[in-house]
């Protein structure tokens, strides 16, 4: 890394109106980034996934987008987030 992680946005978006509770992005996830959110009141929905560790998501992985079947997950351009990597040959 170029920079301190802390300092690098790269993170995934939940759009909660899209989430349907799944989990699959949880279990795909092994820094842990995903966590269940609050229950809903009624009972009949699952809970939706919530970004509770954002900084353990690792700088240009995107594998949750194509797990997400509902489209719920977005993240930032890759091409914006180059500058803090630095590849070895």
């Amino acid at each position: 890394m170029l920079a301190p992680r802390e300092e690098i946005p790269w993170y995934p978006i939940i759009k909660p109106e899209l989430c349907n509770g799944c989990g699959d992005c949880k279990v795909l996830c092994k820094p842990g980034v995903f966590e269940l959110g609050e229950p809903d009141p009624t009972g009949i929905h699952r809970p939706k996934l919530i970004v509770a560790h954002p900084m353990n998501c690792l700088v240009l992985c995107d594998r949750c987008v194509p797990i997400c079947t509902s489209g719920a997950i977005v993240l930032p351009k890759k091409e914006d987030f180059e500058k803090y990597v630095e590849y070895l040959d």
